[in-house]
């Protein structure tokens, strides 16, 4: 297949911009089948087929041979559904399936699950040798696609129709994020000319995620997806000089804030005081008060951006001096009425209109930040509409974001195709989430809510622990539980205040030598005193997981490392970071979760009693 897409001439195009677009996609092509495992098939199911059976070979890329006929086909076809859904308990009519196992291309190992087998009930419902050691296996500091390891529940996720905004729940390890990516790959394969057209939008919580993310969907062959944060979704102009304390965060980002936009967008659209009188040729024609608000009425109402509906506004007001000039247009010599239309509805710029609605000094002296941004988008809709929108939107870590930064996220789909995934537990933001059910509202949307039970990250040890702070987080969240039963619960390592950077160092040390991706989660107000620590031990902190050197560690806050993980973490001050409140307890949910081998917890003081 690459010889032949060598082959191709893209000089043989008609014009440039033909042969641009004829090199950029055969390059891609090649650099899609060059890419680790595209030509492998990781999976075998068997369908009886009038007396005997027909195999399907699963894998990243259909595959034909020369008469056309597949030799591998996508994991995201309907064929493929099966392999991933069907158990002993319900086979879906499939009689086997095996599961390849390749190193260094060549196939290293097989499993083999007889679907069509009583006996098998067991076996066939759990989680077969090969994708536990597959979800086990040593962290690289960039997520992996799963096409091989998706499970059943996650299947359905993945699968889900298009056409709705899905919220996915799950605990830490479910698999959401990675869910979200194949969804997006899944829907570019089953609505490819769609999506094509309208694109598809990933939305992650900060830089150092969307680095870890980078390369899943390429590696799925699929390069055209933007990724970003949401706050580069918002429109420029509104340069960020100053933060917000928790509580104002809070209130920008709330729900009330939408309703005032909205009305102060309206508010300045008022009908004159007087009557108009219009002077045209030996007449003067004038226009009530009341028929002028009749028209503003009009005009007001609908779905169309506000400074655009004043040109329905013009539209009527020219209509009704045409008649009354006895059908002749005379709207060119209508001076004082085209005055009176400008101060009536005025055009208005989304930052004034903001600037008017919030606390504090206005104009140039005040210092906007990050929340006042989502409300200038916000506005800018209302007043000029949506700049640029999508086919399907994926956020990931919804729950942090505000019922605004929602809004604004939700027009960028006109159509409401999107995937929210997020787990309430772990929501820390000032303005974030504590119940699915309000983000529909908060997006335009209507849609469904689907849970991820079944962890496969973290360790049972690990989370059986972690677990406990569930009741102290103060949302409504279901444990989930993990299939990976054997590992070490947590280890505590008690020091003291005046030694505590020094211990975490020696603990980085001891715990890096087992696992070379470890990652150390503290208070930022230790972290200037753990970088020296760690330079005294020979090792530097790294705010990324992208291609660490060797000597590198990750140290984040716990409000940053989410949807992040490392084969080791070290934790510091758990003590500091649950203060009691349920923020704290959701933040040290969130940091005890990212191990995906061994936790360690370095305390000054006794383990902390919830965690007993």
């Amino acid at each position: 297949m690459i010889e032949r897409l060598q082959r191709v001439d893209p000089q043989a195009a008609a014009d440039e911009i033909t042969t641009e677009y004829v090199e950029m996609t055969v390059t891609e092509a090649i650099d899609s089948l060059r890419s680790p495992g595209a030509g492998e098939f990781f999976g075998r199911i068997d369908e009886p087929s009038q007396g005997s059976s027909t195999s399907w070979y699963i894998g990243r890329r259909h595959i034909e041979d020369a008469e056309h006929d597949p030799v591998v086909v996508d994991w995201r076809a309907p064929v493929s559904a099966p392999f991933y859904r069907a158990t002993a308990v319900d086979s879906l009519g499939m009689e086997f399936r095996r599961r390849f196992t390749f190193g260094d291309g060549s196939i290293t190992a097989y499993l083999d699950e007889h679907l069509d087998d009583p006996d098998a009930g067991d076996v066939a419902a759990g989680i077969p040798d090969p994708v536990l050691a597959e979800i086990g296996a040593a962290r690289t500091g960039e997520m992996r696609e799963i096409v091989a390891t998706i499970q059943a529940e996650q299947d359905v996720v993945i699968r889900a129709d298009i056409d709705q905004a899905l919220i996915v729940q799950g605990g830490p390890g479910t698999g959401k994020t990675a869910v979200a990516l194949h969804r997006a790959a899944f829907l570019l394969f089953e609505h490819r000319a769609r999506l094509a057209r309208d694109g598809v939008l990933v939305v992650g919580p900060n830089q150092a995620f969307l680095d870890y993310i980078s390369n899943v969907l390429p590696s799925l062959g699929e390069r055209s997806v933007r990724q970003c944060m949401a706050r580069d979704l918002c429109i420029p102009g509104v340069e960020v000089t100053g933060s917000d304390e928790p509580g104002l965060a809070a209130w920008k980002g709330a729900p009330e804030r939408l309703a005032e936009i909205e009305a102060a967008a309206l508010a300045a659209i008022r009908p004159p005081d007087d009557d108009i009188r219009v002077p045209i040729g030996a007449r003067t024609h004038t226009i009530r008060v009341a028929e002028f608000a009749g028209w503003l009425r009009a005009a007001a109402g609908g779905k169309v951006p506000v400074n655009q509906r004043k040109e329905r506004l013009r539209v009527l007001a020219r209509q009704a001096l045409q008649r009354r000039c006895g059908g002749e247009d005379r709207w060119s010599e209508a001076g004082p009425l085209k005055t009176a239309i400008n101060k009536a509805w005025p055009t208005q710029k989304p930052i004034s209109l903001v600037d008017k609605l919030l606390p504090g000094p206005r104009g140039k002296r005040r210092a906007w930040t990050a929340a006042d941004q989502f409300l200038v988008d916000e506005a800018n809709s209302l007043l000029n509409g949506t700049p640029f929108t999508y086919g399907h939107v994926v956020v990931d870590e919804a729950q942090d974001h505000s019922a605004v930064a929602l809004r604004v996220i939700g027009r960028r789909t006109p159509a409401g195709s999107c995937t929210l995934v997020g787990d309430v537990a772990q929501s820390t933001a000032a303005a974030g989430q504590e119940r699915w059910t309000d983000v529909f509202a908060h997006l335009g949307a209507a849609g469904a809510i689907a849970d991820l039970t079944i962890g496969y990250r973290v360790p049972e040890p690990i989370l059986d622990v972690a677990n406990r702070l569930l009741p102290h987080t103060g949302v409504d969240a279901a444990p989930s539980r993990s299939v990976r039963l054997g590992g070490d619960p947590p280890r505590w390592h008690r020091t003291t205040a005046s030694e505590l950077v020094e211990e975490v160092a020696r603990v980085t040390v001891e715990v890096k030598h087992r696992h070379p991706l470890t990652g150390i989660i503290a208070d930022p107000g230790v972290h200037a005193a753990i970088v020296d620590a760690l330079s005294e031990v020979e090792l530097s902190a790294a705010g990324h997981l992208h291609e660490l050197e060797r000597h590198e560690v990750p140290l984040f806050a716990p409000d940053t490392v989410k949807g992040l993980e490392f084969d080791g973490v070290v934790v510091v001050a758990p003590e500091v970071i649950f203060d009691g409140s349920p923020r704290g307890a959701r933040l040290l949910y969130v940091a005890m979760t990212r191990a995906v081998q061994e936790l360690a917890l370095v305390t000054t003081e006794e383990p902390l009693g919830v965690l007993a």
